[in-house]
């Protein structure tokens, strides 16, 4: 199988850990028979393949002036060859409607286990954001609402493909990726190992470091109450990222809400540094890797935070049961990076994007 992929390349952290795996796995997808290869631009041998995949990213700042020649772009390329839109957006919520019916599929990180939410619109084009709205009453300074899909059938062309979990967020790990972006050096790409095991002396108990400033406040939200909530047992203020990272190391519990989608960088951060990732619900989002399963890997909070107090004493007050999700999240995700079944587990899951 010959895949050409369309991307701007590591210009933007999603586009880097979408491309990251291909990369990183270009020997063992060789094995298997699946030929990548990396375009920047459209070319006459763009679409010379058996499926054509597209990175949101690389028209991502001419849709609001350009939608058109986009979409007839999209058709051009799906009368040649199956082409697959692969949506590296931040949320589960916002999808670019009008490719669905051009589109032989529909690819992204993280979908709502709701396929139909997806025929009625959300409020700050976030399911999350619209439960704030509606909940709270949170309204953004300039409203707008996710485009609802047209018809139901269209919804049979969404998978869920790999979220950005896979890729380098070591401490150092984010400076390597953007280099690589420069300098093309495989040497570069290379996934992290544990830093710490969730066992290790943990004197500090909470870590809730992170900044609640985003231009739409139905996105702010969660944060906002979070951080309110929080403030007078600790500071919640950012600090650099030396100490951010000495400061994941000894906690014992990690709190991590939504940013602009559901799955943000620190989850990834605190399955490495081996502390008890404690975040909103995420059942209602179909995601790979399955990282979040509800007093498995991680500790889930109601999105209105009526348990968020008593959840965090409860699991701060059992040592033992902290330990063993921390560890069961931790060895969850370092299997799906650099374990013995990494690269046959994310060809499978490239399989099932492209077929």
């Amino acid at each position: 199988m010959r895949i050409h992929i369309l991307t701007p390349g590591f210009t933007t952290p999603n586009g880097r850990a979408f491309l990251f795996p291909l990369i990183t796995h270009r020997r063992a997808l060789a094995d298997a028979g699946i030929e990548v290869r990396l375009f920047g631009g459209d070319s006459p041998e763009l679409t010379d393949c058996d499926r054509l995949l597209v990175d949101r990213k690389f028209h991502e700042p001419l849709w609001p002036t350009a939608e058109r020649e986009i979409l007839d772009g999209f058709a051009r390329w799906a009368e040649k060859t199956p082409t697959i839109f692969v949506d590296t957006s931040d949320s589960a919520g916002w999808l670019h409607v009008k490719l669905l019916p051009i589109v032989h599929a529909y690819a992204k990180a993280q979908l709502l286990h709701d396929r139909t939410a997806y025929l009625a619109p959300h409020y700050g084009y976030r399911a999350f954001a619209d439960f704030y709205h509606r909940s709270f009453g949170v309204a953004d300074t300039e409203p707008a609402c996710s485009d609802p899909v047209p018809e139901p059938v269209l919804l049979d062309k969404l998978r869920v493909s790999w979220n950005s979990g896979l890729a380098d967020y070591s401490e150092f790990g984010p400076h390597r990726m953007a280099l690589y972006g420069r300098l093309p050096w495989s040497a570069l790409l290379r996934f992290p190992n544990p830093r710490s095991a969730p066992d290790a002396k943990r004197p500090n108990t909470v870590s809730c470091r992170f900044g609640a400033n985003y231009a739409r406040a139905s996105v702010a939200a969660q944060r906002v109450m979070i951080r309110e909530h929080m403030a007078d047992r600790m500071s919640v203020d950012k600090v650099s990222r030396r100490r951010y990272f000495a400061e994941l190391r000894r906690s014992q519990v990690v709190v991590s809400p939504f940013g602009w989608g559901e799955i943000t960088l620190k989850d990834f951060e605190v399955f490495l540094t081996g502390g008890l990732l404690f975040k909103p619900d995420m059942a209602g989002i179909d995601t790979w890797p399955d990282l979040f399963v509800d007093n498995g890997t991680y500790i889930a909070h109601r999105w209105d935070l009526d348990d968020f107090g008593e959840r965090l004493d409860t699991i701060l007050g059992d040592a033992s049961s902290r330990m063993e999700i921390a560890a069961v999240g931790q060895k969850t995700y370092m299997k799906h990076l650099n374990g013995p079944d990494a690269a046959r587990l994310f060809i499978e899951r490239l399989r099932h994007v492209v077929a």
